[in-house]
């Protein structure tokens, strides 16, 4: 805990950015019924029942002291889709960075072996 103290506390540079890495499952649902509209002195009413229309993705990497964020939507929660924010991250957005520090939290694709699984172990070295 102490080292990502540390790291929360470097200061701002440009060729070494401290990225907080997190992602969300979402439902995404549709009224059953059409939501009846706001009326003077009454608010719109919205039923409680809805459809289920599947589920989605959000990863999400912050760079708190610049004030960046970078969000993706995928259908789905996997290392493949995980590895693959994480080099688009690299390559689109942090590509001129000499060292990026990664803050993470401990679900299963967050691993180095997610990366050598997907990339292989001598692109994931890189």
């Amino acid at each position: 805990m102490y080292n990502v103290l540390r790291l929360y506390a470097k200061p701002l540079r440009a060729t070494e950015p401290v990225i907080c890495i997190d992602e969300k499952s979402l439902q995404l649902v549709e009224h059953s019924r059409a939501p009846l509209p706001m009326d003077r002195g009454s608010p719109a009413k919205v039923d409680y029942e809805y459809v289920r229309k599947g589920t989605s993705n959000l990863f999400v990497a912050v760079e708190p002291k610049a004030g960046r964020r970078v969000v993706s939507v995928t259908e789905r929660r996997c290392k493949v889709d995980f590895v693959g924010f994480v080099q688009e991250l690299l390559t689109n957005n942090y590509a001129n960075a000499r060292r990026v520090h990664l803050v993470l939290d401990n679900l299963n694709t967050h691993f180095r072996k997610s990366f050598e699984d997907v990339l292989g172990k001598t692109a994931a070295d890189k």
